[in-house]
């Protein structure tokens, strides 16, 4: 045996025993967290970080590893902090909005016996997932009437998130106003852009004004503490009850058949299902993006829909959504071989379609 296969002998030995005392540590790291969430301490002690830094340090013998070993320490600690963050996200379900909203629902319909964490904004569920204040997201996607909400793809494109699941959920758009409030009475009308162009033909007949809120939930709350007969929202039934609102018109959207589709996102791609989906940018050639959808074909995959956006910062320049119907193996097979035409790919991973 030479020098280097005695030293790597040695390394696999240690390594075991360290793969040992790290199962052990992070154990005793649960039992941290425990004792932090029945007392309601942050996961992040920087006075207790430094104290456990400096103290190992001074363990070590050779002063040549010292502030590589200080090096080594933080980046554990930082792997046991982002571990504990992992173990509080569990079973939490982040959703744009407040309760009543469409997002609020889904995430009730999909998750029924999670805990909910209400944010501002999609950008904000996003950010949840990413920093593990919740295992999953809900947000909408696409309505069969007002089509792509584009900033969820935008944040698809931007955020390290995979998709976990399609949810179609039936949405009735109903209009409502305080108790008293007659249609004659309208002359305002609040709520999410996209449930307001649903039912602009509706609302064209009404001849009011209209103001767009980040959602339908937030709209129907405004109406409720304003208590002017003149001002009405629009918004899910269950609205109507939550905030106290009368219920003046139903099924005002263009299309009763209105459904919106949410996605369900995560940190870890799904490797099952039959839906799978991919955002990219072609490569700066002629036939680019006619050659992707030419390995689609060839790979006998269903192409279910492109979808294409500006991309943020460079004018007039885009980026491609599409989502293929197909066995997972054989998608796989086919989004290498489309890499060839792309400047850049990022697959969203495989996934199955749910709804009501």
């Amino acid at each position: 045996m030479n020098l280097l296969e005695k030293a790597r002998k040695q390394i696999d030995a240690i390594d075991e025993e360290m793969a040992s005392l790290y199962e052990k540590r992070m154990d005793a790291v649960k039992d941290v967290l425990l004792y932090k969430k029945e007392h309601g301490l942050p996961v992040f002690d920087p006075v207790r970080e430094k104290s456990v830094i400096e103290i190992n340090a001074k363990r070590i013998q050779d002063p040549q590893y010292q502030e590589f070993y200080k090096d080594f320490l933080q980046k554990l600690m930082n792997n046991s902090k982002d571990y504990q963050r992992t173990l509080l996200s569990q079973d939490v379900i982040a959703y744009a909005g407040v309760q009543g909203a469409f997002s609020q629902i889904a995430s009730q319909k999909l998750f029924p016996n999670d805990r909910k964490l209400n944010t501002k904004n999609f950008d904000e569920v996003f950010k949840a997932v990413v920093e593990k204040r919740a295992q999953y997201g809900v947000i909408p996607f696409e309505n069969t009437n007002s089509g792509l909400v584009g900033e969820v793809l935008d944040a698809l494109l931007e955020y390290p998130v995979y998709i976990q699941a399609i949810y179609d959920l039936k949405v009735e758009q109903c209009l409502l106003g305080v108790p008293g409030a007659t249609l004659k009475d309208i002359e305002w009308v609040y709520s999410k852009d996209q449930a307001l162009w649903q039912a602009k033909e509706f609302l064209k007949q009404m001849g009011v004004q209209t103001v767009s809120y980040p959602n339908t939930a937030m709209a129907a709350q405004y109406v409720a503490s304003e208590n002017d007969k003149t001002k009405a929202a629009i918004g899910a039934r269950e609205n109507a009850e939550l905030y106290g609102l009368d219920i003046l018109a139903t099924q005002i959207e263009a299309n009763t058949e209105n459904t919106t589709r949410f996605i369900v996102i995560g940190l870890q791609p799904k490797e099952t299902g039959h839906r799978s989906s991919v955002v990219l940018t072609t490569k700066h050639t002629s036939g680019s993006l006619a050659k992707i959808i030419e390995v689609i074909a060839r790979h006998k995959i269903n192409m279910e829909s492109i979808q294409s956006r500006p991309i943020k910062g460079k004018p007039f320049e885009y980026f491609f959504f599409i989502e293929m119907d197909g066995d997972a193996s054989r998608v796989e097979a086919c989004i290498q071989e489309m890499k060839e035409n792309c400047e850049s790919l990022k697959s969203l991973g495989t996934y199955s379609l749910g709804g009501q």
